[in-house]
């Protein structure tokens, strides 16, 4: 600016300092629609009164620190505030327009006013570039930011989906293999004679269960005989036949007799046309003559000699 322009807009400041805010306080509320109701007005022309004293600053002192550090500070609180970037740069142009109306009404030197006005409009262009670059950064900023914070509450939400899922299949796994213990359970019912009723499925896992059981019994004690009613199974197939004989097996293994009771006409069709062997494993149609078989008197040194051995 010239000497005259400086010493116009100088004695225009120490004269009409305040005018100028309550007007361009006035006049940015008026035009900002995010700002009614929303912010007291005495915050709002604290701010204003900051856009005067930075251009004041870059004006007549050739510094624009100032006006730079009240667009940074006044960036954060708008992006943080989710207020519109119009109302940054409403009152960073509150100074110009105010000032615009007080040169005309002031008269005078036209050129050095119009001088004035250019210096004025070269701040605020360079301010309203400034705004630009910081609120799209603190924008970015605030994006990102609270991306990871959803990303992290994303992630809490399915770890602690993923850890009820986990407890309530531990939980159904064990109701299963409660299930399957109560559904096939082994009782003795006298001395030396257990039953074991397999009633429903008999897949390969619950087979693997009920030999389990059936072992720990006869190895803790003095059974010679181990019934394995199939009356309520609901399926015998090849699979089936090859487990009960694999526990059969087993079960002679230790020393005690293995027998086959509750065997339908069908079943022993359907065994028949598998060609299942069931070797040394008796079969009976009916739990009481398998019941029968077992409490015969046993011969000295039979299965028990397997035990002993």
């Amino acid at each position: 600016m010239t000497p005259e322009s400086r010493s116009l807009l100088a004695a225009l400041l120490e004269r009409a300092r305040e005018e100028i805010v309550e007007k361009a306080t006035d006049w940015v509320i008026a035009a900002a629609v995010d700002l009614r109701g929303q912010r007291p007005r005495e915050e709002t022309r604290r701010l204003v009164a900051q856009v005067v004293s930075g251009n004041e600053a870059a004006l007549l002192g050739e510094d624009p620190r100032p006006l730079n550090a009240f667009v940074d500070h006044v960036i954060s609180l708008r992006a943080a505030s989710e207020f519109h970037p119009s109302t940054v740069l409403r009152g960073l142009l509150s100074f110009r327009h105010v000032l615009e109306g007080l040169l005309r009404a002031h008269g005078g030197d036209g050129w050095a006013a119009l001088d004035v006005l250019t210096a004025v409009d070269d701040v605020y262009h360079a301010a309203a570039l400034r705004v630009a670059d910081q609120y799209a950064a603190k924008l970015t900023e605030t994006v990102q930011q609270r991306r990871r914070e959803l990303e992290e509450e994303l992630h809490r939400v399915a770890e602690a989906g993923q850890r009820a899922l986990d407890e309530k299949l531990a939980t159904i796994e064990a109701q299963r293999l409660d299930l399957a213990r109560m559904a096939s359970p082994v009782i003795r019912v006298w001395e030396g004679v257990l039953v074991v009723p397999l009633v429903g499925e008999l897949h390969a896992e619950r087979a693997a269960l009920v030999g389990e059981r059936v072992l720990a019994a006869i190895s803790g004690g003095d059974e010679h005989a181990v019934l394995l009613d199939i009356t309520g199974l609901t399926r015998v197939d090849a699979s089936v036949a090859a487990s009960l004989l694999r526990l059969g097996q087993a079960v002679r293994l230790l020393g005690a007799q293995g027998i086959l009771v509750g065997v339908s006409g069908a079943v022993a069709r359907t065994l028949v046309g598998l060609d299942v062997d069931l070797g040394v494993m008796p079969t009976f149609g009916s739990l009481a003559d398998g019941l029968r078989e077992a409490l015969r008197p046993r011969k000295v040194g039979r299965a028990a000699g397997l035990r002993a051995s």
